[in-house]
């Protein structure tokens, strides 16, 4: 906290303040240099050249080349430019001083570890590893079930607007090759596919001149 002393008083910015407002010391007794320099010599070196203080450091060299201006208020009942750069610098210095306090508690933690490149396989290792999903996962067993067989399944059921998922399609599989035909048809004009809301369900109904037409 900045503190002030010269004849006549001792004390801090806020003192001096309560001082002049209470007419115990007189505006013309303050000594502009003295004060100015008082102050500036308590502003802890590690804080002279940080930017909250250059502003006010600037006010104060300036009031202290200008005592006329130091002790005139712009307005009435307004403080003194003087006591209130002084004000202001010793708030911001007590503010800065308690802000490194409670940096200098905190421990430095180490920076995260900087992430691996993804592994880089070359073609044929990613074939060779894709190979058994393809023969378990897409390989549809040979049923004779095509698209051919699906459509001529799924047009007795075509009555009005009916949900996929309620469509006689037995399994997985089925059920793609049932989807597949029924884009064929959609693409024929034979139906009408529509889905009111994303991943909502598939709804299925018959076009108006839905005609006998078998599946190629």
């Amino acid at each position: 906290m900045i503190r002030l002393s010269f004849p006549g008083f001792s004390g801090t910015p806020a003192e001096l303040r309560e001082a002049l407002r209470r007419g115990r010391l007189s505006p013309r007794a303050l000594p502009v240099l003295q004060i100015v320099e008082e102050a500036l010599a308590q502003v802890p070196e590690g804080l002279k050249e940080r930017s909250e203080l250059l502003p006010i450091l600037a006010e104060l060299l300036v009031l202290k080349l200008s005592p006329e201006r130091a002790l005139t208020p712009k307005e009435e009942g307004e403080e003194a430019p003087l006591v209130q750069a002084l004000l202001d610098l010793s708030d911001t210095v007590a503010f800065l001083e308690g802000r490194l306090r409670k940096r200098a508690r905190l421990l430095p933690v180490a920076p995260p570890p900087v992430p691996k490149p993804a592994l880089r396989l070359p073609p044929r290792v990613l074939a060779e590893a894709a190979r058994p999903f393809r023969r378990a996962v897409l390989h549809l067993s040979p049923e004779g079930f095509g698209l051919k067989e699906a459509w001529e399944r799924l047009k007795a059921f075509l009555k009005g607007r009916v949900a996929f998922h309620r469509l006689p399609l037995r399994g997985w599989a089925e059920q793609v090759v049932g989807f597949a035909a029924l884009l064929e048809a959609h693409r024929l004009g034979q139906v009408r596919l529509q889905q009111d809301v994303p991943f909502g369900p598939l709804w299925v109904e018959a076009g108006e001149a839905l005609e006998e037409k078998r599946l190629a």
